[in-house]
């Protein structure tokens, strides 16, 4: 085992996984510390509440003493190059990602559930994890945002079992040793670090294949792009003691090109009922009957996953059927905040053309005779240029969306231009752009006052959360 005194020092400690990572670290017996260019965010009171010293700013101060690893997001090294502190890690060797800190120190020892795919990674993560909790077999769980229950994105258990939330981006999820893996399903994203789908697969490929200790893979078997893994994953003397899990909703599905011993999950969905999605599972004859409070066809798709997770380690249906029963979701996933002039305000993270189409059509689903009003934050220009028409054909099942400014981010440095305020207005007689939040609330309280809708939605993966804030804050006025 790892010697778990060990100083932990994390730069860009304030974001949501850095902060979560410190947060296990910590309550595993690492002594940790941290240091963010912005302190005030919410993640910071919670690791003020552990003890956690953090400090404004960045500064190769921070690293005198017994500093023995400084785990800092992928993304500062895209942002901010150049940090002195950043520099004099990499100087004296310490220096890694926290997904490499977590592998390579968290997750040592343990017997690991990774949970990867282009969507739905998070909620089945949390929602696993509350399986197997309630189950009383204690996982420790990091997942990509805020679990309302926990207060954060990590919590630490006490056993050996271990769930995460494994991120294709900048390949993270090569770091890594998973023993049970899942693939929610296999799309194009991330066109920041890959150059092709032909790379993403590759990448998801070497996630199954080389981390040496598999024994059961569960996948979308209507996901083209999970299948395609699979396909090329088999002949890998990794996999050879290793078993397959499909779950799909065409009981004809044909996966006779699996090698691997394996078996079929056929899902569908049921009866609706007031605050209730329901859904079957059958596999190996026997059907089982789930409800869930959570919405969506694919969020029955991320409840299935968990089923079948929860499954392999000896979880019973029946409690599978209880955590369900009263698992209220993540935070940012078509969540209700409050109300504006006396229509609901839901926010979202959607930020791929997939997700957004998805959340969409559950509103055209819930409100098939009432106005949707959509409010959009992209999320990095490399991928709203490679997939502009698919973000225009999703959002526009609104109708109607203004467009927020694109969130740059990472790729800051790499002189990307913005889709314009023409382009976007050109693209659909349905969308108007505006980049200055404030506006954009007034904006959608005008239309508001102006006819009736059955609620406005605002989606985005970044800072677009305030601007449903806003709304809901200028509304109520």
């Amino acid at each position: 085992m790892t010697d778990n005194r060990l100083h932990v020092h994390f730069m860009g400690i304030c974001g949501s996984g850095c902060a979560s990572i410190a947060m296990v670290a910590h309550d595993l017996g690492f002594q940790v510390s941290g240091c963010d260019a912005e302190t005030s965010s919410y993640y910071a009171e919670e690791l003020k509440k552990r003890g956690i010293p953090i400090e404004t700013g960045h500064d190769p101060k921070h690293l005198q003493g017994d500093v023995d690893v400084v785990a800092v997001s992928p993304a500062l090294f895209d942002i901010a190059p150049d940090n002195a502190e950043l520099l004099e890690a990499k100087a004296r060797g310490i220096l890694m990602t926290w997904q490499e800190f977590m592998g390579k120190y968290l997750q040592e020892g343990k017997r690991l559930t990774a949970i990867a795919g282009t969507h739905g990674k998070t909620t089945t993560t949390f929602l696993t994890s509350e399986i197997l909790i309630d189950a009383g077999l204690s996982p420790s769980c990091v997942g990509g945002s805020v679990y309302r229950a926990w207060g954060s994105g990590g919590r630490a258990g006490t056993s050996d079992l271990f769930v995460c939330e494994a991120d294709e981006f900048n390949r993270n999820f090569h770091n890594y040793r998973p023993e049970i893996a899942l693939l929610t399903n296999v799309e194009m994203d991330h066109p920041e670090c890959y150059n092709s789908f032909e790379e993403v697969l590759e990448s998801f490929r070497v996630f199954l294949t080389e981390g040496g200790k598999l024994k059961t893979i569960i996948l979308n078997g209507d996901s083209e792009g999970a299948v395609e893994v699979l396909r090329r994953s088999m002949s890998a003397p990794a996999l050879s003691g290793a078993s397959v899990i499909f779950f799909t909703r065409n009981a004809d599905a044909d996966y006779s090109f699996c090698t691997l011993p394996y078996r079929t999950a056929v899902w569908k969905p049921g009866k609706k009922e007031p605050g209730n999605t329901v859904f079957t599972v059958t596999m190996d004859g026997k059907c089982e009957s789930y409800s869930m409070l959570l919405s969506g066809e694919y969020n029955i798709q991320n409840a299935v996953s968990a089923a079948l997770i929860a499954g392999v380690h000896g979880v019973s249906p029946d409690s599978v059927r209880r955590t369900l029963g009263s698992f209220q979701g993540v935070g940012r996933r078509f969540d209700c905040i409050g109300e504006a002039l006396g229509v609901p305000v839901y926010d979202d993270y959607a930020h791929h053309p997939t997700e957004i189409r998805s959340v969409l059509s559950m509103c055209r689903e819930y409100y098939p005779k009432k106005r949707i009003l959509a409010v959009f934050e992209p999320h990095q220009i490399s991928r709203l240029r490679l997939m502009f028409s698919d973000y225009v054909d999703a959002l526009t099942i609104a109708d109607e969306v203004i467009v927020a400014k694109t969130h740059i981010g990472r790729e800051i440095h790499k002189n990307a231009v913005p889709i314009s305020k023409e382009e976007w207005e050109a693209a659909s007689p349905k969308i108007w752009q505006e980049d200055d939040a404030d506006q954009i609330a007034e904006e959608v309280l005008r239309r508001l006052r102006e006819r009736e809708y059955g609620l406005v939605i605002v989606i985005g993966a970044a800072g677009s959360y305030k601007i449903s804030r806003k709304i809901c804050d200028r509304g109520s006025l």
